[in-house]
Order: C-alpha cells, then sequence, then structure tokens
C-alpha cells in the first residue's frame, strides 16, 4: 500500500533536483486525493461483492462496473513505487549502506504493520471462534510473506495480499541499499526485471516463485521510472495534462471492453498478472504520472476532504473487510433499501470507519512509535 513520506534518512541540500523533487511530492495534494478515489475503488468492488451475498445489484449487470475498481490497487503500486523511488533517492550515497538500508525498512514497518496486526485481530478471533485458524497461515499472514504452496494464498484480511508484493518491493529496495545508495533505484528496477526474466524461463507455477517473478511488480517498476523522470524534470504542467487523461481513458473504457478475469485470484496464480500490467496497471501509472507531473495543492473544502481521505486510505483499505463483515451480519434488517442504496451505505461507512480508524488509532500508534525510534529511552548506568 502507498504511504505518506516519512522522515528522510539524510536529506540532501534543498539545490539539488532530488530533493526539490521530494520537497514537491511532499505538497501533492492531488496524489493524496487519488489515493483517496483508489481506496473507495476497491472498497466499491468488495461492497458489490457483500452485497450480492444477500441481492444483486444493478451494478452487477452493467458490463464490467462491479469489478473494474480493482484498478484502485494498481493505482496504489504505482504510485508506491513513485513515492519510496523518492525516498530512496534522498538517501546520501556516502552514508553507512547497512544503517541506510535497515532504518529504511524499519520505517517501512513502522508504517505498514501495527495498524494491519492490530486489524487482523478481528478475523483471527473470528477464525478461532469457527475453528478455522491454522498457525501456519496466521504465520504467514503476520509477517505478510507467501506460503510454500502455490498459488498464494491471502493473509487472513483478504486485501492484505497486495501488501505481499509491497514488502516484497521494499525488500528489494532494501536489499539494494546494502550495496549503497547510489543508483539505488536503477538497481531495483533491473533486480525487478532480472527477477521476471528469470520467472519467465523457469515457470511462475511455483511457491515462492510466483511472488518473485511475477509481472505485477513491474507496476512498481512504472512507479520508479515516474520518480526517476520527476526528480530530473519536475513539474510539467502540460505532459501531466495529457498523460491524466491518456490514463483515465483506458481505465474508464475497461468497464466496457474487458474481457478478462484480472482481480486477485489471477493475480496469485499469476495466469492473467501480464494481462492485469496491460489492462490496468500502464494506465494507472499514467494517471499517477500526471498528478505527479501536475503537482498542485489542494485549497477547497471538498478538496481539502478528499486529502484527509487520503490520507486515511490505508486504514480504509485494512477496515473495509471487517466492516463488511459485520454489515452482512445486519443486513436484514436493512434489505428492504434495496441492493444498491446498500452498496453504496456500507461503502460510506467503511470510509467513516477508516477516517475514524486513522484519526484515533493508526496515526496516534505511527506518531508514538516514530517518536520511540528517533528518541530511544536514556538507559541509567549500571
Amino acid at each position: 500500500m502507498p504511504i505518506p513520506v516519512p522522515t528522510l534518512i539524510g536529506e540532501p541540500a534543498p539545490s539539488t533536483p532530488v530533493a526539490k523533487a521530494a520537497s514537491t511530492m511532499k505538497k501533492n495534494d492531488s496524489i493524496q486525493i487519488l489515493r483517496a478515489v483508489a481506496a473507495l475503488l476497491v472498497v466499491h468492488v468488495h461492497a458489490i461483492f457483500s452485497v450480492s451475498h444477500h441481492a444483486i445489484p444493478a451494478e452487477t449487470r452493467f458490463f464490467n462496473l462491479s469489478g473494474v475498481g480493482a484498478c484502485g490497487v494498481d493505482i496504489f503500486f504505482a504510485i508506491s513505487g513513485f513515492i519510496l523511488s523518492t525516498v530512496a533517492m534522498n538517501i546520501r550515497p556516502k552514508s553507512s549502506s547497512a544503517h541506510s538500508a535497515l532504518d529504511f525498512l524499519f520505517r517501512r514497518f513502522i508504517r505498514i504493520f501495527p495498524i494491519y496486526w492490530t486489524l487482523s485481530l478481528f478475523f483471527v478471533l473470528v477464525d478461532l471462534k469457527q475453528h478455522h485458524l491454522v498457525l501456519s497461515s496466521l504465520v504467514n499472514s503476520y509477517l505478510l510473506v507467501p506460503s510454500l504452496h502455490f498459488p498464494i494464498p491471502p493473509p487472513l484480511i483478504f486485501v492484505g495480499w497486495t501488501l505481499i508484493f509491497e514488502m516484497f518491493f521494499y525488500y528489494i529496495i532494501t536489499l539494494n541499499l546494502f550495496f549503497g545508495a547510489g543508483r539505488v533505484v536503477e538497481r531495483t528496477i533491473l533486480t525487478i526485471f532480472v527477477l521476471i526474466a528469470l520467472g519467465s524461463i523457469i515457470g511462475l507455477q511455483r511457491p515462492v516463485v510466483i511472488l518473485l517473478a511475477n509481472p505485477i511488480n513491474l507496476e512498481f517498476v512504472l512507479g520508479c521510472l515516474i520518480g526517476l523522470l520527476f526528480a530530473r524534470y519536475g513539474k510539467r504542467h502540460a505532459l501531466g495534462t495529457v498523460l491524466l487523461f491518456a490514463g483515465t481513458i483506458p481505465l474508464v473504457l475497461s468497464t466496457f471492453f474487458n474481457k478478462y478475469d484480472i482481480e486477485a485470484n489471477n493475480v496469485l496464480n499469476g495466469s492473467l498478472s501480464w494481462h492485469r500490467l496491460l489492462i490496468w496497471g500502464i494506465p494507472a501509472a499514467m494517471v499517477t504520472a500526471g498528478l505527479v507531473f501536475r503537482s498542485s495543492q489542494i485549497r477547497s473544502p471538498l478538496g481539502r476532504f478528499g486529502v484527509q481521505l487520503g490520507d486515511a486510505s490505508y486504514s480504509i483499505y485494512l477496515v473495509s473487510l471487517p466492516v463488511f463483515y459485520v454489515y452482512e451480519r445486519f443486513y436484514p434488517h436493512l434489505a428492504s433499501l434495496g441492493a444498491d442504496p446498500n452498496v453504496l451505505l456500507s461503502t460510506l461507512l467503511v470510509a467513516v470507519a477508516g477516517l475514524l480508524c486513522y484519526r484515533l488509532i493508526e496515526k496516534p500508534m505511527l506518531h508514538f512509535i516514530t517518536a520511540k525510534y528517533h528518541h530511544p529511552a536514556v538507559q541509567s548506568a549500571p
């Protein structure tokens, strides 16, 4: 999942192109709004699926409207590649390679795991109650690592399958940081290309290889390329506008003309990863690049609310399945509203729950752990 830019290790002088790019990126409210849109697109897909257990929303009969929102994941991957590549480019080449690598990875752990572990407890309790909890599955789920089975089984929170790929991307950057911060993004891109090439030779239908060599990882590469280009050229408003429209049009058209089932399961088994990259991944990267090159601050009240939703997008994403689990149990009392109003209502409830989760749990937790990391407790003398 894309994450806000943390305090950077050894930021370069503000006059360098990379530092200017990072400074501009932090002020890019458009990217935050794009995160909110991506999260709500994914939530909408799961809302339709949840309501469909009880009634058939009209949306399911309108071409691929019920599934196209899954492209929000591809938008997240492109944003993540852009942000993390910019973070990596801000690490001073002369800093300690091991320290920079471990610091980079620990910051990713801080951002990803605490709230993920907290919300995963919901489904741990559900599985315990239903006697479905398997220790090996629990360990894989909590560590966000693939099992030794093919295809990759999703974590307890199903949407966490994307975090397995996200963490793998972080590990690739970390590995390359051990060899120095200079050109770390270029080496990361090369590493992913090499792994995918090897996977095409030996075949994806193997445990672990399905993660290491999955073509879906190229969506992070596209984000990295955006980061490299933005660091070099900065804002390009006209180019951003062209890319924004060039990416939005095929994403919208995929609602009508996509004949493939390119959702999660066919990425986890690798069968349609290339199709997803072409149909959603490249357009999603173009939309992301468009908003990056247009870099703007939003001042309208509605726009500021969109930015707040973007800040809470990770919580919205994770809290969606627990909310839908509870919502389904109350559905008989809401059935009279109709299927489509229930899709809208449940989506709104997830957005509200995600905002509350961000403000009351995720944000305070993140600040607390980050403060402890920056200011370790003073050890008393023996």
